[in-house]
């Protein structure tokens, strides 16, 4: 070991200095580390999918804690140093624990070198959807059967909130325990149908644990609210886009926190064929349903929260893969 016992405080500042490095190269700007990184990655069919890479992604949180290791350990050291000035003799049990304080830092940044980046073309947060424009009129139809198609448990089932908080932009993201069916004529959609999806509110998957808790227990109160629903009241109007795929506008209600909302809600219905079928492990007969909407958060059981959103309105975007039930 060197004589000097400042010695770890460089070790520990090597550790921050990797952490921050790991922190500007992976661009995001991150206030919070994610131990296992949520990145979207395009999909030809889906639009876009969470990826199968869940990189370590550091925050300023982890450089904070590690700056904060620094700081202890120089104030060790002039204990250390100001003892073994008093006493004449060597302080060994001190200096072992400020080295093993130190060591112990320099496996954040390597942790997180080693996992990896994130993927080619990944995104932090679900982009956009492109705006789907349907003016008026029911003109088009999917070759597919009647009947009742249920939500299917699957890669592309999931509904997400875009929030902006504390300068920082994420997801809530909803893809388990995901409940619910569309019944109707795809192709004729003039004929009466409703569809209703819930998802379970203690699901709420923001990617930092805490934060994702927070959510739940502070903003959703899952214990007294369960369950979160939107339905689709009425088709208003209907554009065949391709001779699988159509694009629709509709009226619907969305229940949360037990009070009911009414937005209007834009997407895309596709009838995947056999070569997509395989691709995503699917067969029956399937239907593939992106739609999108937005909540007033003044409207809503938020209102209280407002302050802490940095925007007014939450886009909420649903993917739902449907597999007609035959039961």
């Amino acid at each position: 070991m060197t004589r000097s016992p400042f010695a770890p405080v460089g070790v520990a500042s090597i550790a921050l200095v990797a952490t921050l490095v790991r922190w500007y190269v992976q661009g995001s700007g991150n206030l919070y580390t994610a131990l296992e990184k949520r990145f979207y990655v395009p999909d030809p069919d889906l639009g876009w999918r969470v990826s199968t890479q869940h990189p370590i992604w550091l925050g300023l949180d982890a450089a904070a804690a590690i700056a904060a290791v620094v700081i202890g350990l120089a104030i060790t050291g002039a204990v250390i140093r100001r003892r073994e000035r008093r006493r004449g003799t060597r302080a060994t049990v001190l200096r072992t624990l400020a080295w093993l304080a130190a060591i112990v830092p320099l496996g954040v940044p390597a942790a997180a070198f080693a996992s990896g980046p994130g993927p080619l073309f990944g995104r932090d947060t679900l982009p956009a959807s492109a705006a789907v424009r349907v003016e008026t009129g029911i003109a088009g139809s999917l070759d597919a059967p009647a009947g009742r198609y249920v939500v299917e448990s699957h890669a592309g089932t999931a509904i997400t909130a875009h929030l902006s908080s504390g300068g920082e932009s994420f997801d809530a993201r909803f893809a388990t325990d995901i409940q619910g069916a569309w019944q109707g004529d795809p192709h004729d959609l003039t004929r009466a149908m409703h569809a209703e999806i819930s998802v379970a509110a203690d699901a709420v998957d923001t990617g930092i644990g805490e934060r994702s808790k927070h959510a739940r227990e502070g903003y959703l109160h899952a214990d007294e609210f369960p369950r979160i629903a939107v339905a689709i009241d009425q088709i208003i109007a209907v554009r065949s886009d391709a001779p699988r795929e159509l694009a629709f506008r509709a009226a619907g209600t969305v229940q949360l926190m037990g009070r009911s909302h009414p937005v209007e809600i834009t997407g895309t219905l596709k009838q995947p064929d056999a070569a997509v079928l395989a691709r995503l492990g699917l067969t029956g007969d399937v239907l593939l349903a992106q739609a999108d909407f937005a909540l007033a958060i003044r409207d809503t059981a938020l209102a209280r929260n407002a302050h802490d959103f940095d925007g007014d309105r939450i886009p909420i975007h649903a993917s739902l893969v449907l597999r007609r039930d035959l039961h």
